[in-house]
Parts: C-alpha cells; sequence; structure tokens
C-alpha cells in the first residue's frame, strides 16, 4: 500500500550556497588555527614566553568553538541524510580533526615548558 513516510527516502538536495554558509566560519577559524599554531614556532624571545603563556588556553578555546561550529553541520547533514562522503560530513570531521590535532602539537609540542 502507498505509504508517504520519508523514512527510507534518499538524502534530501543542498544548495551550493547553503553549503557555502554552513562551511564558512569553521574555515576560517581553522585558518586562523593553523597561523596561530605556526606562529608558535618561529618565534623567539619574550614573544615566545608571551605566547607560551597564553597558547594552551587559546587553542583549547579555539577547539571548543570549531567543534561548537561543526556540530550544528553535521546534525543539519544526519537530518537531511546525506551520505559520509558529502561535504557537509567530510569537511567538520576534517576541521575537528584539525583542530584536535593543533591543540595537541600546541600544548605538548611547543616547547614552552
Amino acid at each position: 500500500m502507498g505509504s508517504n513516510s520519508n523514512e527510507h527516502a534518499g538524502p534530501r538536495p543542498v544548495s551550493v550556497v547553503w553549503q557555502f554558509v554552513c562551511l564558512l566560519a569553521p574555515t576560517v577559524m581553522t585558518g586562523f588555527f593553523l597561523v596561530y599554531g605556526l606562529v608558535g614556532l618561529i618565534l623567539s624571545g619574550d614573544s615566545k614566553l608571551r605566547w607560551c603563556d597564553e597558547a594552551l588556553d587559546v587553542g583549547l578555546m579555539v577547539a571548543m568553538i570549531i567543534i561548537a561550529l561543526n556540530i550544528p553541520v553535521m546534525l543539519y547533514a544526519k537530518w537531511l541524510r546525506l551520505p559520509l562522503r558529502h561535504v557537509l560530513w567530510i569537511s567538520p570531521l576534517c576541521h575537528i580533526s584539525i583542530a584536535v590535532l593543533l591543540t595537541m602539537i600546541i600544548g605538548l609540542g611547543s616547547g614552552c615548558y
């Protein structure tokens, strides 16, 4: 019998503009975080000491912001029943992975302590 249920329906289409909007802030934040982490590698002297004083706190805060920006995108992708190979799944997972790795590098490998 004909069922109008959307249980078994395929993924809903997502416009390119909406994908851009969903991925803009996480991309900018990940870029900022990457630059911030790399700057710590080239600083020396007093600048390095000041950077070390705040690096882990800033790293943890930025990582939490990146994760918080990407969770709604992944929930949206789940709601639309998008496949895991869709950009709205791949990009947030990459951003979260980069944020976690950069936080670990800043915390462990910055050479501050």
